[in-house]
């Protein structure tokens, strides 16, 4: 009996730090961000061609949408792997893009036939929410045009 009292003891006088060290860890493990890194590339991104064509990238969780003036909008569904970006296309077509961070407003796509960089670009509308709306999808073009004819000209 006196060993079990001693024992009982002994716990309880540990229970503090115990509790201590308990809530120090649960503060510690629950600061920390375990969820995965943010898509550096969602948003709006504008780049050029080699002969200077201007064209638009929309980016969100699942699809990338290149908007080039001659061909139109065209969806991609694309995956990250590392610093490895896949796209690939309903006709079974894949290419696979090395991506490289220069800063928060630029980024480079290569591959073993070319090298894109491409810019932030701030727009007024959201492609992904102007389809829903033919009205809005209209603006949405007429602004594309706008900033097509005025980045070709710059050019």
């Amino acid at each position: 009996m006196i060993f079990r009292l001693k024992l009982l003891f002994n716990a309880l006088r540990l229970m503090p730090t115990c509790w201590v060290f308990g809530t120090v860890s649960f503060f510690l493990i629950s600061s920390c961000n375990f969820t995965q890194t943010k898509n550096p590339m969602l948003g709006n991104w504008y780049g050029f061609e080699e002969d200077s064509t201007y064209y638009e990238l929309y980016v969100n969780d699942t699809l990338i949408v290149l908007h080039h003036h001659q061909i139109g909008p065209i969806g991609y569904d694309y995956a990250i792997d590392g610093n490895l970006l896949v796209v690939s296309n309903d006709a079974g077509m894949e290419r696979i893009w090395q991506v490289s961070e220069e800063l928060n407003d630029t980024f480079t796509l290569t591959d073993s036939l070319e090298s894109i960089r491409y810019s932030k670009l701030e727009l007024p509308k959201d492609f992904f929410l102007s389809i829903k709306d033919s009205l809005s999808y209209r603006e949405f073009k007429k602004e594309f045009l706008n900033r097509y004819s005025r980045k070709n000209k710059a050019k």
